[in-house]
């Protein structure tokens, strides 16, 4: 008997330290992406911009390009997913222009910037506060009213940003996610059922790495706060991101509020003439180019 009871109890400590350890390998992948390379510039489109980079309130160097219009009638920063960088939604925001400037920068452990870690929100809307300031330091848009378009993991970051943030006056999100600690478990979906193991394992060590928690990333608890005008984009079909998400912020978020459904994958961003033409009459609705 005691025989058994000993093997038992080896048999739960190595899958203890098993699941540990993959969890530990597994979650450094994720909150160390790979630094995606930066393929295209605006110049590559035909746009004219300026490099420029600027420090977070925690010390991190940024990178992003000021794509100026002289007929803006506001200027819309473009916040990207994860993992990758300001040249993979470049292709995707350029119908912006030139009704808006456009702002892109690489978050932070993202493409040209400097960091070693994401935090998936918990520190990155610390670099949208990083670009405002620029933004309002600059003699070119120091009066300009701001927009925000963010995609995917950009989405989520925007919505945290904007909770309580009146330099923010339009909001555009497509395919966000509503609550990370469920993004978190979705990370560990080959794992079949234990994948809530695996989850539950990273959101404690996560505390202990980020040294907070992944419910405070989560943006159904932050949407409320939001103070200005919120468009939510999400396809039905999205296979990463469930549509449920969106409904879900829908529901949390504040008027003026608007929905709108798509069709494709996860990453079929912007690509028909109804996205586009639905975004941009939204910033035009509700940015008129001053600051009030």
């Amino acid at each position: 008997m005691k025989f058994k009871r000993r093997m038992l109890w080896k048999i739960l400590l190595d899958a203890l330290i098993i699941i540990i350890a993959v969890t530990i390998i597994l979650g450094y992948r994720a909150i160390s992406p790979p630094r995606m390379p930066v393929l295209i510039t605006p110049t590559d489109l035909g746009l004219p911009y300026e490099k420029v980079n600027f420090i977070t309130e925690d010390e991190k160097n940024l990178s992003g390009w000021f794509i100026q219009s002289k007929e803006a009638k506001g200027v819309i920063i473009c916040l990207h997913g994860y993992p990758a960088n300001k040249s993979d939604i470049l292709p995707f925001v350029e119908f912006l222009y030139p009704c808006f400037s456009l702002f892109l920068f690489d978050f932070r452990a993202h493409g040209e910037s400097s960091g070693k870690i994401t935090h998936f929100g918990l520190k990155e809307h610390l670099d949208v506060y990083a670009a405002i300031k620029w933004l309002r330091m600059n003699k070119k848009t120091k009066n300009a009213n701001i927009g925000i378009w963010g995609y995917s993991l950009g989405g989520a970051v925007g919505i945290i940003a904007a909770d309580g943030n009146n330099e923010i006056k339009a909001l555009v999100t497509d395919s966000a996610f509503a609550n990370f600690p469920e993004m978190v478990t979705n990370y560990y979906k080959n794992f079949g059922p234990l994948k809530y193991v695996f989850s539950g394992t990273s959101r404690i060590l996560g505390r202990w790495v980020l040294r907070s928690d992944f419910s405070l990333n989560s943006p159904e608890t932050r949407i409320s706060g939001i103070k200005c005008p919120i468009l939510i984009i999400h396809s039905e079909d999205d296979e990463f991101v469930p549509f449920q998400h969106a409904k879900r912020l829908f529901e949390k978020a504040p008027e003026p509020k608007e929905l709108f459904i798509t069709h494709g994958s996860h990453t079929a961003m912007a690509g028909t003439t109804e996205y586009q033409k639905k975004v941009l009459n939204f910033f035009k609705k509700y940015i008129d180019g001053r600051k009030k």
